[in-house]
């Protein structure tokens, strides 16, 4: 089985990655040969997903958004058929009844991908609230059962009779800072140690520059102060390349 997930863009980081994939080990009791990221950004928006149809067109394939949050033991996911959410028995349909938060299915799929592209151009300026829209109107799909409630309704409790649910429009319930029964289960938040020099560096720039800014040896008065010109020579940076997996 392959666990695939996307980040692309500003919205998702790689702690979201590994939040996800930290989930998935410790809670959800899925057994996986690889996990899967998409990073290419070639749309801009929710319709790089698309991608994963092209790429992977074999064996068993489960699709998680990073913004879901997996606390138990999953049920059996795993679909012959393309599968998605179906919200409509916790929300009006709204413009979609589909939610694509988790998605499964089984061999060569590529048929969505390849009706996209005959016109994707045409496709992102028709359905601009999402690619779920798209699927609901464009495509043959089934739904999973009851499975995934949103969090909007279990702020602050946690629902028993499922194992995951959605954010929805509340990813900010993912950053640092944020707590509740759902925080538990997260990864902690990290910030990555090159990160750390970078910024410890800089506040040391910052604070001899304008502490010291006027330091040298005066030969006739035997005074020492720095001249700022010499010390702003010394600059101090750290770069990390991210790889993406998959």
């Amino acid at each position: 089985m392959r666990i695939i997930c996307c980040k692309f863009g500003k919205k998702f980081t790689d702690w979201h990655v590994d939040n996800l994939k930290h989930m998935i080990d410790e809670y959800s009791g899925l057994n996986y040969d690889s996990f899967e990221v998409i990073t290419d950004d070639l749309y801009g928006n929710w319709f790089n997903k698309f991608q994963m149809y092209d790429r992977f067109r074999d064996g068993e394939n489960l699709y998680f958004d990073l913004d879901v949050i997996i606390y138990n033991k999953l049920p059996n996911l795993i679909r012959q058929n393309f599968t998605l959410l179906d919200d409509t028995w916790w929300r009006k349909p709204a413009h979609t009844p589909l939610n694509s938060s988790v998605v499964s299915w089984t061999g060569d799929v590529s048929y969505i991908w390849e009706k996209f592209r005959e016109q994707d151009d045409f496709y992102i300026d028709t359905y601009t609230r999402g690619s779920d829209e798209w699927y609901y109107k464009n495509i043959k799909y089934e739904t999973f059962d009851r499975v995934c409630p949103s969090i909007k309704d279990y702020l602050y409790y946690k629902p028993l009779s499922y194992s995951m649910c959605t954010l929805g429009q509340m990813h900010h319930l993912q950053e640092k800072g944020w707590s509740g029964w759902y925080s538990n289960y997260f990864l902690k938040h990290w910030i990555a140690a090159d990160s750390i020099s970078n910024l410890s560096l800089l506040f040391l720039n910052s604070f001899l520059a304008s502490s010291l800014s006027e330091f040298f040896i005066d030969s006739n008065s035997n005074k020492a102060s720095f001249n700022a010109n010499t010390w702003s020579a010394l600059s101090w940076s750290s770069n990390r390349e991210v790889t993406s997996v998959g």
